[in-house]
């Protein structure tokens, strides 16, 4: 499954990134008892109601232990086919591009097991339905000192089965030592390892029965992912680092000087992207912003200037395009890339804590031989 394509670790204040492939296993009496029912009462008899989830963190538990060890089933066999009974959406489109180039590739994933989830139900109001998608922070077992956090979304579709979505990453913990200056960026395609410092995450905002609020501006706080995906589409060197709408950082200004390297005279490339409409709730955060995940699909063109300038493809891409040494005029690629943002209240330029475009998962790739 799918904390496979980008494995991150926190070391000091440095995360970081670098492609790997992981099932994943759940431990065994890891995760908390749900929260019973809150209601508050005086002395005198009177009671004031306190909203609950209808959904409880035991069933959102259960949701999630079915979830990874079904999925870590699955990916035992390569059942793509079984994979899509615990996931849906563009997650499982992930999950079977990744089968495809494990097939290229010939090799197998290697076994995760989640521990120390903390689940982000929604709060609803007396009388409210019951919650149709929640979240998941949990750490990696051996791992449990990083500083970073899997992250996973779950919704309940029209026929009341539960999968999940989308998976992705975040920085929860802050740093207890002096961060180290981090290397520059390899400007490269194929680089598989890239050293950023992230912001930390906010702890979500959480109402009196435990659940985590809400933001009242979702919709409008949610268009910030196609607000990402236009700043992220340019032809390279032409990408423009500084925006009114994003904080500098490794994952705004920093990702386009990364994608602006991959210019080369001999090469025509493009990046584009678009906002995909997950509908995940959009929570609270205790400093008054809106933690947004965002899902694009991108595409990266490459074309040869002439018929003496052709490709020649990095690893994944040669696989998944055969794995021949052949003369590429044109190479597209789709790639599917997670963000998780932060709003601010009010408005003003959006944080971005953590993305996998650095390394996108690539959902295909076609490609035109010269003639």
């Amino acid at each position: 499954m799918i904390v496979r394509r980008q494995a991150w670790r926190a070391v000091g204040a440095a995360a970081l990134l670098a492609m790997a492939t992981a099932n994943c296993t759940v431990g065994s009496g890891s995760a908390s008892s749900g929260p019973a029912p809150a209601s508050s009462g005086s002395a005198s008899g009177s009671s004031t109601a306190v909203a609950v989830p209808a959904l409880t963190e035991a069933q959102a538990q259960e949701i999630f232990e079915r979830y990874v060890r079904e999925n870590a089933a699955a990916d035992e066999k390569g059942d793509t086919e079984a994979i899509a009974h615990v996931e849906g959406g563009q997650l499982l489109e992930e999950s079977r591009a990744e089968a495809r180039l494990h097939q290229a590739d010939g090799t197998k994933d290697t076994p995760v097991q989640y521990v120390r989830p903390t689940f982000l139900i929604p709060q609803q109001g007396a009388g409210q339905p019951a919650p149709q998608s929640f979240a998941v922070l949990s750490k990696t077992e051996g791992r449990e000192s990083d500083r970073s956090s899997t992250l996973h979304y779950f919704t309940r579709g029209a026929d009341g089965e539960w999968k999940a979505v989308l998976a992705t990453w975040a920085v929860t913990e802050a740093a207890t030592t002096t961060p180290s200056t981090p290397p520059n960026p390899t400007p490269s395609p194929e680089s598989t390892v890239r050293v950023v410092r992230p912001e930390v995450l906010p702890p979500p905002a959480r109402g009196a029965s435990g659940g985590v609020e809400l933001s009242p501006a979702a919709a409008a706080d949610a268009g910030v992912c196609g607000r990402y995906a236009q700043y992220l589409s340019f032809a390279p060197p032409t990408g423009k680092r500084d925006s009114p709408d994003f904080e500098q950082g490794d994952f705004t200004s920093g990702l386009v000087d990364f994608f602006n390297g991959w210019d080369a005279k001999e090469l025509v490339r493009n990046l584009s992207f678009r906002p995909v409409d997950n509908g995940l709730p959009v929570f609270r955060l205790q400093d008054g912003g809106s933690l947004v995940a965002c899902t694009l699909d991108g595409t990266f063109h490459t074309q040869g200037r002439t018929p003496a300038n052709w490709i020649a493809p990095g690893a994944d891409t040669s696989a998944l395009l055969g794995g021949t040494a052949r003369k590429w005029a044109d190479i597209q690629e789709t790639w599917s890339v997670s963000a998780v943002v932060e709003v601010p209240p009010g408005g003003g330029p959006a944080t971005v804590f953590a993305t996998n475009a650095y390394q996108a998962t690539k959902l295909s790739v076609k490609g035109v031989e010269w003639k």
